[in-house]
């Protein structure tokens, strides 16, 4: 992904409530901030103090390029703007170059949720259950976490392959979620073969800030030949 924009935090620590007072009326005069929201290149800048320490001092800055920064740090250096800086400061100040963090999205955190749940290895998937988690087998009978731990963990079943064939709806609505999605699984159960596709219905409900599984159904299988579900 191409940034466009170059963004940088500067912390300044002053020495004391004078040199602080120095600071800000350096920002405010002629020679102070107007200059640098002038500067070329410059696209934004705003100035924070800390909560916790009234001597720090932040500037974040928005820049076109990195080139038009570092010629704005240049032109400071030699107008004697750090000169004057370096006399109010009790540290040197820490000019950062941050950049924009890739966040996914509630949505497509649920979706590999559901991805771990079609894991050959049944651990993957069960981090993601909730201790309450009920899971309604295609019998309408229900297991709950402990008991599905117990039926895939048994020596009866052998898991060969298992995949996520496609995800048929997925609504999120404020902590909870709703998924239905399509499942290709080949497995042995006390020695008979199966290979089943089978479409799964899973509620999940977010706690603490982490996606958790409260409730799943499974629908018998069927066969990969077989004419498959259309949504």
């Amino acid at each position: 992904m191409t940034e466009s924009s170059y963004r940088v935090c500067a912390v300044f620590t002053l020495k004391d409530q004078e040199s602080k007072n120095r600071f800000i009326e350096f920002a405010n005069g002629d020679n102070g901030l107007s200059v640098t929201r002038a500067a070329k290149g410059c696209k934004s800048l705003n100035m924070f103090e800390s909560r916790e320490d009234a001597m720090k001092l932040i500037i974040w800055q928005e820049w076109d390029c990195k080139e038009n920064q570092q010629a704005y740090i240049k032109h400071r250096h030699e107008d004697g703007t750090f000169e004057m800086i370096g006399e109010i400061v009790a540290c040197p100040p820490d000019i950062t170059p941050i950049k924009e963090m890739v966040m996914k999205t509630e949505e497509e955190k649920v979706r590999d949720v559901i991805n771990d749940m079609c894991q050959v290895d049944y651990k993957v998937g069960m981090k993601h259950m909730h201790d309450d988690c009920v899971f309604i087998r295609p019998s309408g009978n229900p297991l709950n976490k402990k008991g599905w731990e117990a039926m895939m963990s048994n020596d009866d079943v052998k898991v060969e392959s298992s995949k996520l064939v496609a995800v048929n709806k997925l609504s999120v609505c404020g902590c909870c979620a709703y998924v239905c999605y399509t499942q290709h699984g080949k497995f042995n159960y006390k020695g008979t073969s199966n290979d089943d596709v089978a479409v799964f219905t899973c509620v999940l409900r977010k706690c603490d800030g982490v996606w958790k599984v409260v409730q799943g159904s499974r629908s018998t299988g069927r066969k990969p030949s077989d004419p498959q579900p259309v949504f």
